[in-house]
C-alpha cells in the first residue's frame, strides 16, 4: 500500500485499481471462480445423451433386429436396483 493509514470514519474505495497480486485481487479471483462455476460437464453429459438417443431411434428404424436386443439390455439396465459397481465405503461399513 501507499503507507496512508485510515481511520475508523474514513471509508475504503473497494473499486481503485489494485495491483495483480495484491490481497484484495486475489479474493476477487477467488469470489469470481466460486460464484461462476462451470456448467461443462453437466451440458456435455446432456449432449451426449441427446445424440445417443437420437442414433438410437435412427439405428431402430434402419436396424430394428440389431436394436431390439441392445434396447432390451438398456431396459434390464435401468430397472435393476443392484448397483452395477458397489460402493466400497459400503464394503467397509459392513466389515466394521
Amino acid at each position: 500500500m501507499n503507507g496512508k493509514k485510515f481511520t475508523a470514519d474514513e471509508s475504503v474505495d473497494y473499486n481503485e485499481p489494485v495491483c495483480e497480486d495484491s490481497t484484495e485481487e486475489l479474493l476477487k479471483k477467488y469470489d469470481r471462480r466460486r460464484t461462476q462455476k462451470n456448467d461443462d460437464i453437466p451440458a456435455m453429459q446432456a449432449v451426449v445423451c441427446v445424440i445417443l438417443a437420437a442414433l438410437l431411434l435412427l439405428s431402430n428404424l434402419f436396424y430394428p433386429k440389431l436394436c431390439t436386443p441392445v434396447y432390451e439390455r438398456l431396459l434390464r439396465l435401468t430397472s435393476e436396483t443392484e448397483d452395477v459397481m458397489p460402493n466400497p465405503i459400503d464394503i467397509i461399513m459392513e466389515k466394521l
